[in-house]
């Protein structure tokens, strides 16, 4: 009995979608990616999380930043939708991510940094530092500043604003870089949106995806 190949440690940013475009879309992919992102579609309801895992893993990038009270409310609220991975603003604090973490349960909770549709400061390695010392479990960052994270051990780390060399597009993302360069870098997930779900053909995308970074 052959061993099934893992999929590959991409995660498909559903943006901008409709609840049906973006089920569809991972049907297509079933079985090649990690897994799927929301964000947007959460506001119409964590139901869209439990209807995605039947196709991968999901990432409920909600990107929480209140008071510590509000925000383990709605961790536990999408924990409790069975989310994999679930995001929240590192400059929220250290209490506020602790937080989140008691209550986050079986779901990883990941700590965004900067954004990638801005540009980087020197705060980018203190609030990764801030996320290791309240607990979580990653953070988000750009592949640029995996070097800034990578010595800070046991946190799992998602690079979105991944470009590969063949898009040629431009949009509002300020830091971008390649598969194989984030891969390179030290990342253990890859968040692409566009160049595979704005494709004329999202699955062909993803194969010459898989085949530049040779997974």
């Amino acid at each position: 009995m052959t061993n099934k190949k893992s999929p590959a440690p991409i995660i498909v940013a559903l943006d901008g979608m409709t609840k049906k475009e973006a089920l569809k879309m991972a049907q297509e992919l079933k079985g090649l990616v990690w897994g799927f992102k929301v964000n947007d579609l959460l506001f119409e309801g964590v139901e869209i999380i439990k209807k995605l895992k039947k196709f991968g893993k999901v990432f409920a990038d909600a990107k929480l930043h209140d008071i510590p009270n509000t925000v383990a409310n709605s961790v536990a609220r999408l924990s409790k939708a069975e989310a994999d991975l679930i995001t929240v603003h590192a400059s929220g604090g250290v209490e506020m991510m602790r937080a989140a973490k008691k209550v986050a349960g079986k779901s990883k909770l990941i700590a965004v940094t900067v954004l990638t549709s801005q540009k980087s400061g020197k705060s980018v390695g203190q609030l990764a530092k801030d996320a290791q010392k309240a607990g979580v479990d990653g953070v988000v960052c750009s592949a640029d500043e995996l070097k800034k994270v990578k010595k800070l051990k046991n946190l799992i780390k998602v690079v979105p604003g991944i470009r590969p060399e063949w898009y040629k597009s431009k949009d509002d993302q300020q830091r971008i870089a390649s598969p194989r360069q984030a891969l390179e870098n030290g990342a253990d997930f890859l968040v692409i949106g566009r160049p595979i779900t704005q494709s004329p053909s999202p699955l062909a995308a993803l194969k010459k995806i898989l085949a530049e970074v040779k997974i």
